[in-house]
This record gives structure tokens, C-alpha cells and sequence, in this order.
């Protein structure tokens, strides 16, 4: 049975030993606790210092969805954890930090009016387009 609401962003912290597969499974194995569909996430987020990471773009790939990455000036202060201050970048946390070995997820319930041209807006530029040359490069020729 399924309880949502509606959209819904998906943060998440790795370490570079965290394979996609990892964060795969760990994305969904979340999605099912929050009580959520893969068809809901509008984004996979994470914190600029993450760029190029292969296996989060792999992540977003998997769930058809855009990875972007924030940058400390656009996260809440008070929130300690990675994954967790850039899911509530847009709106309040569905489901808290869970763990797997190398990475960390949270889940945020897209407020109302919340979009992917805003989560852009606060995106890093430079983090982005390398998202972006990431995916196509790991795509092949």
C-alpha cells in the first residue's frame, strides 16, 4: 500500500567507495519504508563536493531522473547530515537518514510549487554540467 502525496527528492550522501548498486538498493529499500513510488522522485540531489561521482549519476540514471547538486550556502544550517539537509531543500524530510555501507539517504516531500527550474536555480552551474558530462560520457558513444 502506498501513501503518497505526491513529488518527492531524494538526498544522498556517498562516500567513493559507494557503488550504484549500493545506492540503488538503498534508494529503494528507502522508498519502500517511506511509503513511496519510484515514479514519485522528481530529483536526485547531493552536496557539490560529490560531483562527478559516477555512481550517483549511475543512480540517477537508474530512476530516469536529473542529479543535481546544492551548495552549503543554499542548505540548512542546523541540519548535520548530507543527505538530509539537501532533500529538505525542498520541503520537510518524509523519511530520516537511513544507512548502507558507503552511502546515506533521506526523503523529502516536495512542497507544493516546488520544480525542477527551482531546484536548477539553486543547483551549482558548474556541478551540473558536470552531471550532465558524467551521464553522457558513461553512456559510451
Amino acid at each position: 500500500m502506498t501513501t503518497d502525496h505526491g513529488q518527492i527528492l531524494i538526498g544522498l550522501g556517498c562516500s567513493s567507495k559507494a557503488t550504484a548498486d549500493e545506492i540503488i538498493a538503498l534508494v529503494q529499500s528507502c522508498l519502500a519504508e517511506a511509503g513511496s513510488r519510484a515514479d514519485a522522485v522528481m530529483a536526485v540531489v547531493s552536496h557539490s563536493r560529490k560531483t562527478g561521482n559516477l555512481a550517483l549519476a549511475q543512480t540517477a540514471e537508474h530512476f530516469g531522473v536529473s542529479l543535481f547538486f546544492l551548495d552549503d550556502h543554499v542548505l540548512a544550517p542546523e541540519i548535520a547530515s548530507t543527505c538530509e539537509a539537501v532533500a529538505a531543500v525542498a520541503g520537510p524530510l518524509r523519511l530520516p537518514k537511513r544507512k548502507a555501507r558507503f552511502s546515506t539517504c533521506a526523503i523529502a516531500e516536495c512542497h507544493p510549487g516546488f520544480s525542477l527550474d527551482r531546484l536548477a536555480q539553486l543547483a551549482s552551474p558548474s556541478a551540473t554540467i558536470a552531471a550532465s558530462t558524467l551521464v553522457t560520457s558513461w553512456a559510451g558513444p
